[in-house]
């Protein structure tokens, strides 16, 4: 008899959740506290924790659920000792009745149903019950035993696999900027260059008239959230009229203009802009860099990821609390222009770098996307008990500790 054979042959209880487990909230840590070289984690309700300290107050191999903010609801599983704060649930399973991974597994498939109980209308957050009350089928230790055998092989090898994957990219990123630095630099003296300010090798940009736009003509919004700072490509806009445009929603981009974040700089949020977003509109929290010719727009794209021209950037910026760089300043920094034939092999050889290292960034969250469907199509399958108080995705749970 194989596995979900003897699920569909075995008794069944169906309790709530507190019934056969402790639901504790931690307990504020004082932020003075918490230090980077800390012995345990702290954790604050976060998909990780916030920080490290020298005490803890839970122990090793405990469920943890996020209490409040925008990760309310969120289920995690903590392996060595670690200090739960105020917004952090954790849970001690009766292990006489439950096994602690078989909880941790049924409450991870049900994360999305807890999520949607966030409420409140500054920071949400998850109250007790809704957790407390979550109904928990109950087979014979026996097969949970089984199951949790069967979820902790999935889920060890999708951690085991991010990491091998996460190695490869991270390896191949370093070749990558090792290249483009050296590249760019120039200081072997082999190709005659000139050092040229951005103002002098950039064409002057515009802002849009929104006073001259018909209130139905609808634009592309590129906002500093919409460029995605690993694979530097836009991911997401918004739709805008002159009627919902932020105050920000002014400057006007073109195919192959540049890009980049002035607004804390350092984060590296720059992009090249396509086909799809020409004559378009970005934020006032980007530079915009448009070629008057002299130089190639792929050329500028890899010196703008350049760590010589991200350390001007940081020396350059001001603010304590939120730093920022004006466009000014950023027109000042100078590039080494050499011949448009030499700018072009340069660009061949860094574009094939960053494909490379774009490919594996496409390729790992997807390969690990696949294993993760797969692990929940198992999980759905093994804890998705027939019997009275079954829930699933499709089922209407509103019944239940609502």
């Amino acid at each position: 008899m194989n596995i979900l054979e003897e699920i569909q042959n075995c008794p069944v209880e169906w309790k709530e959740l507190g019934e056969v487990c402790s639901v504790k909230k931690g307990k504020q840590l004082n932020k003075n506290l918490l230090t980077e070289d800390g012995l345990y984690p702290a954790y604050n309700g976060g998909q990780t924790y916030s920080g490290r300290t020298n005490d803890y107050n839970v122990e090793a191999n405990t469920i943890i659920v996020s209490q409040g903010g925008a990760s309310a609801g969120f289920v995690n599983f903590v392996d060595t000792k670690f200090w739960a704060n105020a917004h952090c649930y954790y849970i001690l399973p009766d292990e006489t009745r439950v096994n602690n991974r078989f909880v941790y597994h049924f409450v991870k498939m049900n994360q999305k149903y807890l999520m949607d109980f966030q409420h409140g209308a500054g920071i949400p957050a998850l109250k007790a019950d809704k957790l407390s009350k979550l109904l928990l089928p109950i087979p014979p230790l026996e097969i949970q035993e089984k199951i949790v055998q069967i979820l902790d092989k999935f889920t060890d090898y999708v951690t085991e696999l991010t990491s091998e994957l996460t190695s490869e990219l991270t390896s191949r990123k370093k070749q990558y900027s090792f290249y483009r630095d050296k590249l760019l630099s120039f200081e072997d003296e082999v190709y005659q260059v000139e050092w040229k300010t951005l103002a002098a090798v950039s064409e002057k940009t515009s802002n849009i008239s929104w006073n001259k736009i018909g209130d139905d003509e609808k634009f592309k919004y590129i906002d500093l959230s919409s460029v995605d700072r690993v694979s530097n490509k836009i991911i997401e806009t918004m739709s805008i009229t002159k009627l919902t445009a932020p105050s920000r929603a002014q400057k006007i981009v073109k195919s192959d203009d540049i890009i980049l974040g002035t607004t804390r700089p350092t984060l590296k949020r720059f992009t090249k802009i396509t086909d799809d977003y020409n004559d378009q509109i970005c934020s006032t929290g980007f530079y915009v860099f448009r070629t008057n010719g002299q130089v190639l727009p792929n050329y500028v794209y890899h010196i703008f990821s350049s760590s010589d021209f991200y350390k001007y950037l940081e020396e350059n910026q001001s603010g304590a609390s939120y730093p920022a760089i004006t466009d000014a300043l950023v027109k000042r920094y100078k590039i080494p222009v050499p011949s448009l034939e030499i700018q072009s092999r340069i660009v061949q050889v860094l574009d094939n770098f960053d494909m490379v290292c774009n490919d594996l960034n496409i390729g790992l969250p997807k390969e690990i996307e696949l294993r993760q469907k797969q692990y929940e199509y198992f999980r759905e399958k093994l804890l998705t008990f027939t019997a009275e108080g079954v829930y699933t995705d499709s089922t209407d749970k509103t019944s239940l500790g609502s």
